[in-house]
């Protein structure tokens, strides 16, 4: 009886870990749609690492990354009602969710770290959004954005 007792906390245990992860990654959606949907491109620029990758195109200056923040948002970009999809760690394979191709590959392997996330929302229109983001202490870093463009 105690070995049953004892499996049942174990397998407790671990799926409240998977909902845990879950948890940390919707609010990491939320958090970036808030910012997105309220405007914050300089916010958004400031978290997101250099080089940064959207779609396929490798950004390398901050000016850069803060211009396409700043345009998609004065262009009316917004993220109505995200739902997380999938959260997952990347992985070897994660550089082609953006696009296939030595450049991104290389980009993947050289400057994402390992304990990134790779977070596929969807928003409420139906467009699908993919985000790697790493949580650090009380901040995110933001590595890549693929938008319904």
């Amino acid at each position: 009886m105690k070995k049953i007792l004892l499996l049942l906390a174990v397998a407790l245990l671990v799926s409240s870990c998977a909902t845990m992860k879950m948890s940390k990654d919707e609010k990491d959606i939320y958090y970036i749609s808030d910012l997105i949907n309220t405007g914050d491109d300089a916010y958004l620029a400031k978290m997101s690492q250099l080089p940064f990758l959207v779609d396929q195109e490798i950004i390398v200056l901050e000016k850069d990354v803060a211009a396409f923040w700043a345009n998609i948002i004065k262009a009316g970009f917004t993220v109505e009602d995200p739902v997380l999809e999938s959260g997952l760690p990347v992985d070897d394979t994660s550089y082609m969710e953006f696009y296939d191709s030595m450049e991104v590959e290389t980009f993947f392997k050289k400057y994402v770290p390992a304990k990134a996330r790779l977070l596929e929302l969807e928003t409420g229109e139906g467009q699908r959004i993919l985000l790697i983001v790493e949580k650090k202490w009380l901040s995110r870093k933001l590595y890549a954005f693929k938008g319904p463009f």
